[in-house]
C-alpha cells in the first residue's frame, strides 16, 4: 500500500478544516487504492441516505477508506472557491478555501460521514474513529483529484480557509474541536488532537484560518480525514 504524507495538521470546526503544523506526526493517509480496496461496512448498516443527497462512495473520486455521506466536486482557482455539502443526517457543511498557488484551475472532491455505518473497509481494515472529549459527531475527507500540490496563500484580513458547520438538531456541546488522522512512528494510525476549539452559536459552529500553517500542502490524490467532537 503506497503511503502520501501531507506535512502539516488541519483544523477542523464541526465541519470545518482548517490547517496547522503537526511537528512530530505528519497527516498521512494511502494515496492509491491499488491492490486494496473498500470491500465491505464496518458490520453495521449505514444510515439511509436522504433523497437527493450527492453521493461519491467509489473509487475514485475516493480513494483508501470511503465515505457513504454527502460529496461535493468544486473546482478551485487561483483566487480560491467555496464548496457546500447538502444536509446529511441532519449535518450540513459549508467552507471556503483562498488564495492559493493553483496554475489555473484543480478539482476537489469534500465527502462527509458520521461514523456509523456509512464508513467502508480499506484492505480489511475498519476506519478508525476517533475517541475524544465529549462526541465525535461527523467526519470530513478531502481529497485533491488534480495533478498539482496545492498550498495556500495568505491574505491580510482574509482567510486561507473558513469552514462552518450545523446541525438542524443541536450540535452535542457548547464547544466544538477536532483532529486529524495521522501515522505514528511504528506505521499505526492514530489521531492527533488541533488547538483550535471554536464556540457554537445556536446550531451552528465557524472556524476561520488567516495563516499558512508551516509545511503545509494538498498532494494529489491522497484523501485527508478529520473527525470533530463538540462538548
Amino acid at each position: 500500500m503506497r503511503l502520501s504524507t501531507l506535512h502539516a495538521g488541519l483544523v477542523v470546526t464541526a465541519a470545518a478544516i482548517a490547517l496547522s503544523a503537526c511537528a512530530a506526526q505528519q497527516p498521512m493517509v494511502p494515496s492509491s487504492a491499488s491492490g486494496s480496496s473498500a470491500v465491505s461496512s464496518d458490520g453495521s448498516l449505514a444510515p439511509q441516505v436522504e433523497a437527493g443527497v450527492t453521493t461519491c462512495a467509489t473509487s475514485p473520486p475516493q480513494f483508501a477508506w470511503i465515505f457513504k455521506g454527502a460529496c461535493a466536486k468544486f473546482t478551485l482557482k487561483p483566487a480560491g472557491a467555496p464548496f457546500s455539502l447538502q444536509q446529511y443526517q441532519n449535518i450540513t457543511i459549508k467552507g471556503s478555501i483562498g488564495k492559493n498557488n493553483v496554475s489555473s484551475s484543480a478539482t476537489l472532491y469534500a465527502v462527509d460521514a458520521t461514523g456509523s455505518g456509512d464508513i467502508l473497509k480499506y484492505g480489511g481494515k475498519s476506519f478508525p474513529l476517533y475517541k475524544a472529549r465529549g462526541k465525535t459527531f461527523i467526519y470530513a475527507v478531502a481529497i485533491n483529484e488534480s495533478k498539482q500540490t496545492i498550498k495556500p496563500i495568505a491574505e491580510k484580513g482574509k482567510p486561507i480557509l473558513q469552514y462552518v458547520i450545523t446541525d438542524s438538531k443541536g450540535l452535542p456541546g457548547k464547544s466544538c474541536g477536532a483532529a486529524v488522522l495521522v501515522q505514528g512512528t511504528k506505521g499505526s494510525f492514530l489521531w492527533e488532537s488541533l488547538p483550535t476549539q471554536a464556540k457554537v452559536s445556536g446550531n451552528t459552529v465557524t472556524i476561520s484560518q488567516y495563516t499558512v500553517p508551516h509545511g503545509f500542502d494538498l498532494p494529489p490524490q491522497t484523501p485527508l480525514y478529520f473527525g470533530v467532537n463538540c462538548f
